[in-house]
């Protein structure tokens, strides 16, 4: 089973998907799936190295294809989506570890400092949506 990893090159914000795990979709349609993607270089060795090879080395594309396309859009300068800290901000909420006596006192302000802190993680949304061409539509505000 692969495992989609979402990635974004961070000056053009072009974005794409690659996986991590094994290839069933090469298992089922040979190199195809490299041009899918548009991993060009992908599709032609692939290509080739099956005609060389009588189809024997398809199985071994099933386990190599999805790191060889991932490691292809590492070098185009292509990062993993989550990992552009940039891109969010730090909130904290308040809540007591302890149990209230009186359960309306839930709903009113803490009268004295909370036990412990939780910080949580909000996403900054963009102003401008970018698709796979370059071209932005800007939000109205």
């Amino acid at each position: 089973m692969a495992y989609a990893i979402p990635m974004i090159e961070p000056q053009t914000q072009k974005r794409a998907i690659a996986y991590c795990g094994i290839s069933w979709t090469c298992l089922l349609f040979g190199p195809f799936p490299a041009l899918y993607r548009g991993h060009i270089l992908g599709f032609v060795g692939m290509t080739l190295m099956n005609i060389a090879t009588l189809g024997l080395s398809l199985p071994v594309f099933i386990f190599v294809y999805n790191a060889w396309h991932y490691h292809s859009l590492l070098a185009q300068g292509f990062r993993p989506a989550r990992h552009l800290g940039d891109t969010g901000r730090e909130t904290s909420a308040e809540m007591s570890l302890r149990p209230a006596a009186d359960p309306d006192a839930y709903f009113e302000p803490p009268a004295r400092p909370p036990a412990q802190k939780i910080r949580l993680a909000m996403p900054e949304l963009s102003e401008r949506l970018i698709d796979d061409h370059g071209t932005g539509v800007v939000l109205p505000k």
